[in-house]
């Protein structure tokens, strides 16, 4: 049987042998063949067609990571930059509680009711939203009018193009009327100084000085058409008739809107012995002594000559040092006294 097998395969080695020699023959004609170029070619142009794509994909690759960097280190900053302004928010926050509270507190003490809130509720008028400090100014005030001198103060104060403040009288206003226009007509302030000017009828309780207030205030109202919302207490908001009811008195009359002005420079013009050059002295000397200054005249309450003498040689020489002039309104800071060493107005 081996036999057999041997003699097999000695038959079928020469074909074997025929088909490798085919195959080889058929191999060195395929390498130079145009088959061969056209693959070769087609091969070529497939790497160049491939390799820029994936070079591209490459650097897209890494741009896009770089962007995604960029992106990240964006989003951190906005993540922080929110956090710090969620605290300052959170600030923000604390500081609205606390301003809520005390508004709170404001407004219970805005609807708080006086005992004496409907006694004349008609006398409420709007307070001041600030106050305005000025330095070296000079604010003429002239009480007790109107009144005989009241006219040549006006002439005066319109040749000096100065505006002053005038704290009328009620019971005065009778007959002259058409002075109280000309104050307002002329841009001066008018302030309200009580209507009887009757110290101890005025401070025998709060009612009497309501009444007294509102009496005063009707009458240069219903004159002007202009309500005053500042005043004067007859003799200064320290005296020996308003000890009983000065405090009382103040507090209802500022709750209700109003400011009161007292005064730092006293000119003596109601003394019996005053004279042109001691108004005048008067003035020119306190008013070195204060950053503004609030000057007490009359204007009325009997003959003032001596004090119309007197006002323009106070106004030439306080200009000439400087000052300026202005009129009162209530968003003058006022002036007041705790003590009564000054003269009655």
């Amino acid at each position: 049987m081996i036999d057999h097998v041997n003699a097999g395969l000695h038959r079928q080695v020469p074909q074997v042998k025929g088909q490798i020699k085919l195959r080889q023959a058929s191999q060195k004609g395929y390498l130079g063949s145009v088959r061969f170029f056209k693959q070769l070619i087609v091969g070529v142009v497939l790497v160049m067609l491939v390799v820029p794509w994936i070079t591209m994909a490459g650097v897209y690759s890494r741009v896009k990571s770089e962007s995604s960097q960029a992106e990240d280190r964006l989003v951190g900053a906005l993540m922080r930059q929110q956090e710090a302004l969620q605290q300052e928010l959170e600030g923000y926050r604390d500081e609205n509680r606390l301003l809520l509270q005390e508004l709170d507190k404001a407004r219970s003490l805005y609807d708080f009711e006086s005992p004496y809130s409907q006694l004349h509720p008609e006398l409420r008028v709007a307070g001041p939203q600030e106050y305005i400090d000025k330095n070296k100014v000079i604010y003429l005030t002239f009480d007790d009018g109107p009144g005989v001198n009241t006219r040549a103060v006006l002439k005066i104060l319109s040749k000096y193009n100065i505006k002053a403040t005038f704290f009328v009288v009620g019971y005065t206003i009778d007959g002259r009327e058409e002075l109280l226009r000309q104050i307002v007509e002329e841009g001066h302030t008018i302030g309200l100084h009580s209507y009887s000017h009757v110290y101890k009828d005025i401070y025998s309780s709060i009612e009497a000085f309501l009444d007294d207030f509102a009496k005063v205030s009707n009458k240069v109202e219903a004159a002007t058409g202009v309500k005053p919302d500042i005043f004067r207490f007859p003799g200064g908001s320290v005296n020996s008739f308003n000890e009983g009811w000065g405090n009382t008195i103040i507090s209802e009359m500022l709750s209700r809107g109003y400011r009161y002005y007292d005064w730092n420079i006293g000119s003596s013009d109601v003394a019996a012995d005053a004279t042109t050059s001691s108004i005048y002295n008067a003035v020119i000397n306190q008013a070195r002594n204060h950053p503004y200054g609030v000057v007490l005249l009359h204007d009325g309450g009997g003959s003032k000559a001596r004090t119309v003498e007197a006002l323009p040689l106070i106004i030439e020489q306080l200009l000439s040092e400087g000052y300026s002039f202005d009129k009162m309104t209530n968003q003058v800071r006022p002036t007041v006294f705790a003590t009564g060493g000054y003269n009655r107005g």
